[in-house]
């Protein structure tokens, strides 16, 4: 009798078991724009070396909560275009649910805020969510989702893709906030892309 209570109690526990928490089933990979030879967009902040920081930080952020993330940056490639295929090369070889690029955006020196925003091509909730999560962390403007078919790292990975622009080198006034809100935003766009899709 106590084989057969032994066993019901296993059954039962079996039928009912939990499924894992999202973030436990969440695979992301992550890489900074450009790369080490080929530079982005160059202000009060340099865009290749704060995307870096950014990946990285967030990264570890998803790390922290369970979520599988892969990281890459390019130091190797020497054109754009070399760079491009390297990048969208490596997102496709891993095994993950979402792609993302961390970029930021430049326009012409200013004291004006500018602002986040974050591009797709067909994940456009998941860009939503990481815009507003960067604007409320950081205090920026929120310039929103934007769909842009053009982009070859969205149109090139073969998974939901955004592509984040995390505020303007140019503008005093964003360089200052995402100096004084670096953890918060790292730490902002880790919580919404582990809950993103």
């Amino acid at each position: 009798m106590k084989k057969f209570l032994g066993w019901l109690l296993w059954l039962l526990a079996s039928l009912f078991e939990c499924p894992p928490p999202q973030a436990a089933r969440r695979g992301i990979a992550i890489s900074s724009g450009h790369g080490a030879r080929t530079q982005g967009a160059v202000g009060i902040l340099n865009e290749v070396r704060e995307a870096r920081r950014v990946v990285k930080r967030v990264a570890k952020h998803l790390g922290d909560m369970g979520v599988a993330v892969a990281e890459f940056h390019d130091d190797a490639s020497t054109t754009q275009g070399q760079n491009l295929d390297t990048i969208i090369g490596w997102h496709n070889r891993q095994k993950r649910d979402m792609d993302v690029s961390v970029h930021f955006n430049a326009f012409a020196p200013t004291d004006v805020p500018r602002g986040t925003e974050v591009l797709y091509l067909s994940a456009v909730e998941a860009a939503a969510k990481v815009s507003n999560a960067i604007a409320v962390s950081g205090g920026f403007r929120d310039r929103g989702a934007k769909n842009r078919t053009g982009l070859r790292f969205l149109n090139g990975t073969e998974r939901p893709a955004i592509l984040i622009e995390v505020c303007f080198v140019d503008s005093a006034t964003d360089a200052r906030l995402y100096g004084e809100n670096f953890d918060a935003i790292c730490r902002a766009i880790a919580d919404a892309l582990a809950g993103a899709g």
